[in-house]
């Protein structure tokens, strides 16, 4: 994808994460799902310092809500790993 496609993307996804925030709640697997995405596109323009506090947000959502061996929990935290990994903050 160009940046500009990215742009639409990240607006599209924003948008649904706000709307699921209000009618879902912040914990809703929904809505975590919807983070965890946003953080996706954030990582695809490399904007990692975002995407490491989405992630983070996602992990323990899903962590409170799905508990620590959910398939959706372990996504998020391999995720992050990746993350972590890109900007060499390995410690």
């Amino acid at each position: 994808y160009g940046k500009g496609d990215l742009d639409s993307v990240e607006a599209l996804v924003r948008e649904a994460v706000e709307g699921r925030r209000e009618t879902l709640g912040d914990r809703h697997p929904d809505t975590l799902t919807s983070i965890n995405n946003l953080g996706t596109v954030l990582y695809g323009k490399g904007d990692l310092d975002s995407v490491e506090a989405l992630v983070r947000e996602a992990v323990e959502g899903r962590r409170e809500t799905l508990g620590d061996r959910h398939p959706d929990t372990l996504t998020s935290i391999n995720n992050l790993g990746t993350v972590l990994y890109g900007k060499g903050d390995l410690d």
